[in-house]
């Protein structure tokens, strides 16, 4: 296929309709200089051919971004999977962030966070008036791995991502969580709080205060492996919470890989839109192109996380379960989903265009037989 052609076909027919524009406007005395001309083509024969064309679209200010990929955005996006393979490994199979967790766990520690948490506990108890109560997501009296402080790794009101249950046993009253044993706990406990807007905001001063325990909130959705899974399972992610190696703060740090490929991608397509139209648009990486590239970074990442794990498992790692990175995965299912329903949307939008062009000719087809 000869680009060259067709690029200047291109330009000619661009060309061709400023030329009728200018003839419409002499017809109505009236002065249109054409933005495009046959030797537009000419003067910029030395640059690449899509170039050439973005240069003739923005020289007649129509509204356009080249989808496609460039080789620099396959470059971005091998940087953006590099740096978050890299993190990812530093994170999950390493002990690098030792030294950080510890430093972060000191800090929670401290008297000024020992304050700040009674002060939101305080908070917490003064809005429904119920002063050194329970509260209900909190029970302890069954059997457990280890001390009382792994407690919150057993109530289903602690796992972050069950909030509404817990919000839910706020206003019941009625603890729901599992044993030791996986049997599945349902008692009053504490007191209950009627007003819904009232137990949300007692729940959420209740969590924020755990998380500044250094023992800090389980990793969320583990509660369900607590719940579903076998009884070396439930004792492993004990262990783990036990230990400090398996919580929220986990979560967080596994999440940094996906943060770092969403500014390297989104900071790109910021630029590279702006070097084709001239214009910032903050919003733009939510395009089809720039959600493909998001989705491939994050997809590098976790074959790589994913593969690691495997080999660590295989080799005898019992730990391995706890070395795969959730958030990168959910990361990718994301922006899967999003290119997905981007991508249907574009589809749309130009099935309507073919529409409504079809319709405008049919009409006037119309008239002229008429």
């Amino acid at each position: 296929m000869d680009y060259d052609i067709i690029t200047q076909d291109a330009i000619n027919s661009l060309a061709l309709a400023e030329e009728l524009e200018a003839e419409v406007a002499l017809q109505k005395g009236q002065h249109y200089e054409p933005k495009i001309t046959h030797t537009f083509y000419a003067d910029h024969k030395g640059e690449k051919n899509n170039k050439i064309l973005l240069k003739a679209i923005r020289q007649l200010d129509i509204e356009y971004v080249d989808e496609s990929w460039q080789k620099a955005d396959w470059i971005a996006v091998f940087i953006a999977g590099t740096a978050g393979a890299i993190l990812d490994f530093l994170i999950n199979q390493t002990k690098i962030f030792k030294p950080i967790d510890s430093y972060i766990k000191d800090v929670l520690s401290s008297p000024k966070i020992k304050n700040f948490q009674d002060l939101l506990d305080y908070k917490a108890n003064t809005i429904h008036k119920r002063h050194n109560r329970p509260a209900p997501i909190d029970f302890q009296n069954f059997e457990m791995y280890g001390l009382k402080s792994t407690h919150e790794q057993y109530s289903f009101g602690h796992d972050p991502i069950r909030f509404i249950e817990g919000i839910t046993q706020m206003m019941t009253g009625e603890y729901v969580g599992v044993d030791k044993f996986g049997n599945l706990i349902k008692t009053p406990f504490g007191e209950a709080i009627n007003n819904p807007v009232h137990a949300t905001i007692a729940y959420v001063a209740h969590m924020v205060s755990d998380m500044c325990n250094q023992q800090g909130l389980p990793y969320p959705g583990s509660t369900l492996l607590m719940q579903f899974g076998s009884d070396d399972v439930r004792k492993r992610i004990v262990a783990a919470y036990r230990n400090q190696s398996l919580n929220m703060r986990t979560f967080l740090y596994q999440s940094l890989p996906a943060l770092f490929i969403s500014i390297i991608i989104r900071s790109w397509a910021i630029y590279d839109n702006y070097a084709q139209t001239k214009k910032i648009k903050l919003a733009i990486g939510n395009n089809v192109k720039y959600q493909s590239m998001l989705l491939t970074s994050n997809a590098i990442v976790a074959t790589s996380n994913i593969t690691t794990t495997v080999i660590r498992g295989y080799l005898g790692d019992h730990s391995a379960l706890f070395r795969i990175n959730w958030p990168i995965i959910a990361n990718t299912i994301k922006h899967a989903i999003k290119y997905i329903r981007a991508d249907n949307k574009w589809m749309s939008k130009m099935k309507r265009s073919i529409d409504d062009m079809y319709q405008e000719i049919v009409v006037k087809s119309d008239a002229n037989k008429c």
